[in-house]
């Protein structure tokens, strides 16, 4: 038929991941390559075009708002917290939450 195969799983991770998101109240991040090559995979997910690192960052934003919003503000580890945003000086580094 005319549909491609990539539309079947797309609409299915889509419905799954929306269902997760409502039945957990968690935000899920889709994340997937939707390609009909695999140089157009190549092309999306490596180099300056690499959707993954967005939608890492997505996610971990996502989590950190949540967090917020629920009051569960607690200092991280991870390098998320506001000492991340500091340079060894103590200065303020520019960019956003990551320090990108």
């Amino acid at each position: 038929g005319d549909t491609q195969h990539f539309e079947y799983i797309s609409q299915a991770t889509s419905s799954g991941l929306m269902n997760v998101g409502i039945q957990t109240s968690t935000p899920v991040v889709y994340g997937v390559l939707n390609v009909n090559t695999e140089q157009q995979a190549l092309d999306r997910a490596t180099g300056p075009d690499n959707h993954g690192i967005s939608w890492a960052q997505t996610a971990v934003e996502m989590a950190l708002l949540r967090s917020s919003a629920l009051g569960m503000n607690k200092k991280s580890s991870m390098g998320f917290s506001d000492a991340a945003k500091l340079g060894g000086g103590g200065e303020k580094k520019e960019g956003g939450s990551f320090g990108f």
